[in-house]
C-alpha cells in the first residue's frame, strides 16, 4: 500500500512537470497577447462602441472596402461597404437602441472570436425587445475588418 501511494505520487509529479499549462511560467506565457492580436481586438471594441452609439459613419468606417459577410460554414451572405451600408445603415436609423457586448473573446493573430449578446430596442427608447447571442469571427488587416462570418 506504502508502495502503491509512492507511485501515485511519483507519476502525478512527473505528470505536473511535463504538462507545461500547469507551469505558471507557462500560463503567463500562453495569456501574452501579441502586438498584432492587441491591434485586431482594438479594432472590433470600437466597432462594438460604434454599433452601441448608431454611428453608422464610425461603424463603416473600420471595415475595408471589399469586407466579405458569411453565415457559417461558407454561406457568402454580401461583399462590400454598399451593401454593408444598406444593411446596417438602415437599421441604426430605425432602432431605438442598439447595444451589444462582447461575453467572452478569443484572439489569435488577426482573427477576433467574440461570444456576444444584443439588444435590440425596435419601439420605444430603453424598451429592449430582441434579445439575441451568437459567436461572431472578425479578422482584420491593416486595421480594417476584411471578413466576418457569424455562428447561429
Amino acid at each position: 500500500m506504502k508502495y502503491l501511494f509512492l507511485l501515485i505520487v511519483l507519476v502525478y509529479s512527473a505528470v505536473g512537470l511535463a504538462n507545461p499549462a500547469l507551469d505558471e511560467q507557462a500560463s503567463d506565457y500562453q495569456l501574452a497577447k501579441t502586438e498584432q492580436e492587441l491591434a485586431a481586438e482594438a479594432v472590433v471594441d470600437k466597432l462594438i462602441m460604434a454599433y452601441n452609439a448608431q454611428n453608422i459613419r464610425q461603424f463603416i468606417e473600420l471595415y475595408a472596402e471589399d469586407v466579405e459577410f458569411y453565415m457559417y460554414p461558407q454561406t457568402l451572405m454580401f461583399k462590400g461597404k454598399e451593401k454593408l451600408i444598406e444593411r446596417y445603415g438602415l437599421m441604426f436609423k430605425k432602432m431605438h437602441c442598439l447595444k451589444a457586448t462582447s461575453i467572452k473573446r478569443v484572439t489569435h493573430g488577426s482573427i477576433v472570436i467574440d461570444h456576444e449578446t444584443s439588444e435590440i430596442c425596435t419601439t420605444e427608447p430603453g424598451v429592449v425587445d430582441k434579445r439575441s447571442e451568437f459567436v461572431t469571427s472578425y479578422q482584420v488587416e491593416a486595421g480594417k475588418i476584411t471578413k466576418v462570418v457569424f455562428f447561429r
